[in-house]
């Protein structure tokens, strides 16, 4: 026994030893002084470096195992940082190691305020009577009454700024929002969102966590409008699941028949109400209420011992995963009969799928020819084959994957290795060459 114990402990060792080996690596890889550099400021920026005489920029400071690209033109003797970004030499301002065009050294002021904004970065700068954000230019940009809010926010005395080109003119003075993190902002009743006017209901806006926020109507998902969802009710049930005054959801697919009043969730995969038990947002058909406790569903969630398979687009059963036989990776046998990944196809048997390609990529089932688990519309089973690589043809035309390729003849095409087919404004597909 305790020879058993001491194996355990040395193959948990292992790991440990090989992660901790691999950091000490990667701190020396990424050390400066292996590479003979120093820092101009470490306090404020670990990007700007002096080395072999040169000025090297090296993002966070992270790759100097690829050496690191020297700034050209950068004078070392008279080189500064200002924030973690942006620096300065006697000719030039920089960020991120790149020529700021229009900047004055000789006149440089960070745009820093609030309990927001960090002590040395908020990406914008003013310099020469210019606002500049991430290193470009604030086009007609007010500098003496320019200030920064949060996240990429700033506001001068006119506009209401998110980075570079996006402006909004001032109603009133802009604030965050209670609980939200910074790419939310309030302008008066307007909500924004990373630049986005989301919202003209501010005062009834609330934040629910961090993907979600409501206000007197909507339900909004890292700031679009999630379709269907109503703000009366709505809960974030658990990472999975989520429900309205109206019904259920799996994420943000509604789930069919649900009650949300009596909806409960038994765990990330099983979830059940009065009428139905659902897996992962769909109704399952072989299975009761009463009969799925909570650690039924436990014993569900195993998805090496069962499969869903599909009976239509919103129903399905949960079958022995040894009893499923994949056919392809699309289609599947079960008890004598063939689901798809969308419905069990009626009336069709195991035998009756036959493969076209080696990649099974491919199968004709009766008078039709699937790509995948969609149909190649009008494809003549009789003369159809496979070329190569997404590419196929009958009698009559060519396909790409489910297209026909309007300028491709069958008689006298050839696959060559770097041909695909895209999509045109009216809708054709015509043949092209990967650059």
């Amino acid at each position: 026994m305790k020879i058993l114990i001491w194996i355990g402990i040395i193959f948990l060792a292992i790991p440990l030893v090989g992660a901790l080996i691999a950091l000490i690596i990667g701190l020396y890889v990424n050390n400066p002084s292996t590479h003979n550099a120093t820092a101009f400021d470490s306090k404020i920026s670990n990007q700007y470096y002096l080395r072999d005489g040169k000025v090297v920029y090296v993002l966070d400071g992270n790759f100097f195992q690829i050496g690191g690209s020297p700034i050209e033109g950068a004078d070392p003797d008279t080189f500064s940082v200002i924030s973690q970004s942006y620096a300065k030499d006697n000719n030039s301002v920089y960020y991120d190691g790149r020529r700021v065009e229009g900047a004055d050294p000789s006149s440089i002021q960070l745009v820093t305020s609030g309990s927001n904004a960090s002590k040395y970065e908020s990406g914008y700068l003013i310099s020469g009577g210019k606002v500049f954000c991430y290193g470009q230019v604030i086009e007609d940009a007010d500098a003496a009454s320019f200030s920064y809010l949060l996240g990429s926010y700033a506001m001068d005395k006119e506009y209401l700024y998110y980075y570079i080109d996006v402006k909004f003119p001032r109603k009133t003075m802009p604030e965050a929002i209670k609980n939200a993190n910074e790419r939310y902002l309030r302008h008066g009743e307007q909500v924004i969102y990373q630049g986005k006017i989301i919202s003209n209901e501010a005062s009834r806006f609330k934040i629910i966590n961090d993907e979600y926020a409501v206000d007197g109507q909507h339900v909004y998902s890292h700031g679009e409008i999630v379709e269907g969802m109503v703000a009366d009710g709505f809960t974030v049930i658990t990472p999975y699941y989520r429900k309205d005054k109206n019904q259920a959801y799996y994420f943000n697919t509604p789930i069919p028949e649900s009650d949300p009043s009596t909806f409960k969730v038994l765990n990330d995969s099983v979830a059940k109400d009065i009428k139905h038990v659902y897996y992962r947002g769909y109704i399952v058909d072989n299975r009761t209420v009463e009969e799925v406790s909570r650690s039924d569903a436990s014993e569900l969630e195993k998805m090496w011992k069962w499969k869903s398979l599909h009976l239509s687009p919103t129903r399905v059963i949960l079958v022995p995963t040894d009893d499923v036989k994949d056919i392809t990776n699309n289609f599947y046998a079960y008890n004598n009969e063939v689901y798809s990944r969308n419905n069990k196809l009626l009336g069709v048997k195991p035998e009756d799928v036959v493969i076209l390609d080696d990649g099974k990529t491919f199968v004709r089932i009766g008078s039709q020819i699937f790509y995948y688990n969609a149909v190649v519309e009008g494809a003549d089973p009789n003369t159809f084959t496979v070329i190569a690589d997404r590419f196929s043809k009958d009698a009559k035309h060519v396909y790409w994957e489910v297209y026909k390729v309007v300028d491709a003849d069958p008689l006298t095409f050839e696959y060559e290795e770097n041909l695909y087919a895209d999509e045109n404004d009216a809708g054709k597909y015509y043949l092209k060459r990967w650059e």
